[in-house]
């Protein structure tokens, strides 16, 4: 398993569109950025490790059971992700998620339209979590603008940053 290439800086790991990025306390802030992508953490707030998303789509519809990119389906992302905290020493039932971005950011996205991406991948995401029985603590999702977004492993906070609503802290 190759995951994703990601700059470290200082205490920031930047996950970039399409990958996944792991932290533990040492490692503290997993950022990205998304529009209608969400960025997804899981986490065990009690062995303080995270995992991160950058899900740019619902399902994996390739040929490839573990694309290039790993974080760049729903499924395949959360799969990923579930196994490597687990290793990481996670433990299944104290897992939760957050996650923000899914916004329409196209002009001829709707509310309904099967090309509402940002939809597609925030539903996608709340019934493969279901399944595996994560809850959602918290989540920044819909609008129309894209987001910066910050994950404090230590806090187990979600902070959010757009142009038009500042800062938010889930």
């Amino acid at each position: 398993m190759s995951f994703t290439r990601q700059v470290q800086t200082n205490n920031l790991i930047e996950i970039p569109m399409g990958g996944i990025g792991f932290s533990t306390e040492q490692n503290k802030i997993l950022h990205t950025f998304v529009g209608s992508c969400v960025a997804l953490c899981i986490y065990d707030s009690q062995a303080k490790v995270a995992g991160m998303a950058h899900v740019m789509l619902p399902k994996n519809n390739t040929d490839e059971p573990v694309p290039k990119l790993e974080g760049k389906f729903a499924d395949v992302a959360i799969r990923t992700i579930l196994k490597q905290l687990i290793s990481k020493g996670a433990k299944p039932r104290r897992l939760e998620a957050k996650m923000a971005g899914g916004a329409s950011v196209f002009q001829n996205e709707s509310k309904h339209a099967i090309f509402n991406i940002g939809m597609r991948n925030t539903n996608t995401i709340r019934s493969i979590l279901a399944e595996h029985k994560i809850p959602i603590i918290s989540e920044d999702v819909g609008a129309s603008t894209g987001r910066w977004v910050a994950f404090d492993t230590n806090l187990c906070q979600m902070t959010i940053r757009d142009r038009k609503r500042g800062v938010c802290v889930i």
